[in-house]
């Protein structure tokens, strides 16, 4: 089997410069962010958040400021295309729910995003 040089053998990468402005990237991007551990990703020892580190075990006022501080900041460095609207968090068991709320810059359309931790 062989190829020709202009045949596109990733169709994925021809457009690879272009930013992707559809919820399910933002929504990846947003997991991505928040799920790893600042100083985890070899290269950018700055990525990533401290969500994980926040202990949500008061269900407070101080743990919710401070995981919506944490998301804010996380989210405002790293994800260049969303403006951050609010963050919900629901305690369940052994689970904290978190509800992201976003709207993508220059649009109305709003979104959100579900994430779920176990305790």
């Amino acid at each position: 089997m062989s190829f020709s040089s202009d045949e596109k053998l990733y169709e994925d990468f021809v457009k690879c410069d272009e930013t992707v402005f559809d919820e399910k990237a933002i929504g990846n991007s947003i997991r991505n962010i928040l799920l790893t551990p600042l100083g985890s990703m070899p290269g950018k020892p700055e990525f990533g958040s401290r969500l994980l580190e926040v202990p949500f075990s008061p269900n407070d006022d101080s743990t919710r400021i401070l995981a919506t501080r944490v998301v804010y900041e996380a989210l405002v460095r790293w994800e260049k295309r969303i403006i951050f609207l609010g963050l919900v968090i629901h305690q369940k068991e052994n689970t904290i729910k978190l509800n992201i709320k976003y709207r993508f810059k220059d649009s109305s359309f709003t979104g959100s995003l579900g994430l779920d931790l176990l305790q």
